[in-house]
């Protein structure tokens, strides 16, 4: 991911694009942390609220490689099921890092 074409996407300076970034890291975390507690309770619905949320920032930020993944998150928590959601978290779980590493450095 590279700041300056995000900057250009939203038509914002690089600096504003980091302190977006910064924040979207912060709840971005906190999100998933409670998404993979709600798939671990079995509670579908937060998963939906919780994937939805991700999916919504991640898009509006152009982060196109989590949102990919969230939306099929979130597509299967709509259809109230749990079809193969752990290994998309994980994978999820892991894109995010990879982007947290990116963003650090």
């Amino acid at each position: 991911m590279k700041l300056d074409e995000i900057a250009k996407n939203l038509e914002l300076d690089v600096d504003d694009v980091k302190e977006l970034l910064e924040l979207y890291v912060e709840t971005t975390t906190s999100e998933l942390k409670e998404l993979k507690i709600a798939l671990d309770a079995k509670k579908i619905e937060e998963v939906h609220k919780r994937s939805h949320s991700i999916k919504g920032a991640s898009g509006n930020l152009g982060i196109m490689e989590i949102y990919d993944i969230i939306k099929k998150i979130d597509d299967v928590a709509c259809e109230n099921k749990f079809d193969g959601l752990d290994a998309m978290v994980e994978e999820l779980s892991i894109k995010f890092n990879q982007l947290v590493e990116e963003i650090e450095s």
